[in-house]
């Protein structure tokens, strides 16, 4: 692994109770995105404010556990890594951050991949009224050599006109 640039933070310690982990996993996202506000090249993120599994939105979930709406488990992997989402969003312009554009499901997804750290952010072009923002889509630890390949498939088959998600 190469060295760790000055702007991405330390892992949390995923070790002890979820419930209290939980917590501090949402004050993170708290001072990240509400408080924080990241941008993608200009674009204001936005993430899903729905909370339909408890008291926490839809994309607080998707960044930091796995599975469907009432049937999420902790994923301690993304867990840890929560407090290098909006950092890396902020910061994609660092050449250690690898990003593409690519279509799939007749939808443009954005890819901001920390390769050297097996971290990856899934942002989407959306338009909102007379505006576009990136919408936050998931993020998580990018863990095994077939995910990795997919990956690297992906951004092969990259849309190679790089435009804002």
């Amino acid at each position: 692994m190469c060295n760790r640039p000055f702007w991405l933070p330390e892992i949390i310690n995923m070790d002890g109770n979820w419930e209290k982990k939980i917590i501090e996993l949402f004050e993170i996202f708290c001072r990240d995105f509400e408080i924080g506000k990241p941008y993608y090249e200009g674009l204001e993120v936005w993430w899903d404010k729905r909370k339909i599994d408890g008291n926490y939105p839809e994309g607080f979930w998707h960044i930091t556990t796995k599975g469907k709406p009432f049937n999420r488990i902790p994923d301690f992997r993304r867990s840890e890594r929560l407090p290098w989402c909006g950092p890396s969003i902020n910061n994609s312009g660092d050449p250690i951050i690898l990003k593409w554009d690519y279509q799939e499901n007749k939808k443009i997804r954005t890819y901001v991949w920390l390769e050297n750290f097996d971290y990856v952010i899934i942002l989407e072009k959306k338009h909102i009224g007379n505006r576009v923002i990136a919408f936050l889509v998931t993020a998580f630890h990018v863990d095994g050599s077939r995910t990795k390949s997919q990956l690297k498939d992906k951004y092969r088959n990259r849309i190679l006109m790089h435009s804002s998600p």
